[in-house]
């Protein structure tokens, strides 16, 4: 079989206008999209494929690359085939809330993966699941990160708790412009940003926001939003206190479709979800225009229901789905 990998060029930001990355000391997390295009291209050496690697600027790759090289399987990195439209040779490969797995699939990433739609009530094939069925292994081996205080971006190490004498609800801003918001979300991050506010000042429930630590421009007009509100409801904004810290103080997390969601599993929270994501069917649907409604619901979920769910969830999504670039087996 003829294998095309197209290898988007590491120095180099993903989005075309964006500022250049130093090629001397590339961020940790790029450095596992080299490892897993070596990793997928050395299993397909091992099954004696035919492979050729075309490292580009990602925004340079078109489906004229795929026409050119007529290959019976092409591997196209951070986009998905309704942009792309590359055809039935092409599969989309995308890095994960954890650096070191990525996804495969013929339609996407994330919300728009095939996979992102697999009820977890029917079991991971289509057959009921029973709790000795799952691996709680995969659970309890990734819930290490919370003592190592590790996540997907660089988190403050400063020893800082946040205390709150109430319940509250954290939610992990995302990237206003990010492509995961553009197309996998019918809901912006500025208009969940104002709802929940204006829904706090009227319930009185806290609701804490922390900025993206690695666009704190972006953040800016968000935190506006929250200015507007902060008076007369019991809403914050904090971005020197590490993600899991947080996670770990709080009663309920919102996120549209952020990889935090994956992050708060670990921490066993009630996760209210307002866009399409690989977790969707794990945890609570969001409206924003019925927001009493998640937070009842959210309320009411049962820690031990949860356990069980979060820990299918892992057992499927890094058993089944993903594929560690640390791992050759994965690939086989």
């Amino acid at each position: 079989m003829k294998v095309l990998i197209l290898k988007p060029r590491l120095d180099l930001p993903f989005k075309k206008f964006a500022a250049a990355l130093s090629d001397t000391n590339l961020p940790e997390i790029r450095t596992y999209w080299e490892k897993f295009v070596d990793t997928l291209a050395q299993s397909h050496r091992n099954k004696n494929d035919d492979v050729v690697v075309v490292e580009a600027p990602r925004w340079q790759f078109t489906n004229d690359v795929v026409k050119q090289y007529n290959a019976d399987r092409v591997y196209v990195p951070h986009t998905e085939e309704d942009r792309f439209k590359g055809g039935e040779t092409c599969m989309y490969y995308m890095q994960s809330v954890f650096p070191e797995l990525f996804t495969i699939d013929s339609q996407g990433w994330g919300g728009g993966a095939t996979f992102a739609d697999i009820k977890h009530d029917t079991g991971l094939d289509g057959k009921d699941t029973q709790p000795n069925l799952i691996d709680n292994t995969i659970y309890d081996e990734y819930k290490k990160r919370i003592e190592n205080n590790q996540s997907k971006f660089a988190q403050p190490d400063n020893g800082k708790d946040f205390v709150l004498d109430e319940e509250f609800i954290f939610v992990p801003l995302q990237l206003p412009h990010d492509e995961t918001i553009k197309y996998h979300s019918d809901v912006d991050v500025p208009n969940l940003v104002a709802s929940l506010c204006h829904w706090s000042s009227v319930s009185k429930v806290p609701v804490i926001f922390k900025g993206h630590p690695i666009n704190r421009e972006s953040m800016e007009p968000l935190k506006e939003i929250i200015k507007q509100y902060s008076i007369d409801s019991p809403i914050g904004y904090v971005d020197d206190i590490a993600i899991h810290k947080m996670l770990d103080a709080s009663a309920a997390v919102y996120v549209i479709n952020s990889g935090v969601g994956m992050e708060a599993m670990l921490h066993n929270k009630p996760i209210v979800s307002f866009g399409r994501s690989e977790y969707q069917k794990f945890v609570i649907p969001g409206d924003i225009c019925d927001l009493d409604s998640a937070w009842n619901e959210a309320q009411q979920s049962l820690s031990y229901i949860r356990e069980y769910d979060y820990k299918m969830f892992f057992d499927w999504y890094v058993n089944k789905i993903a594929y560690n670039c640390n791992k050759l087996d994965d690939f086989s």
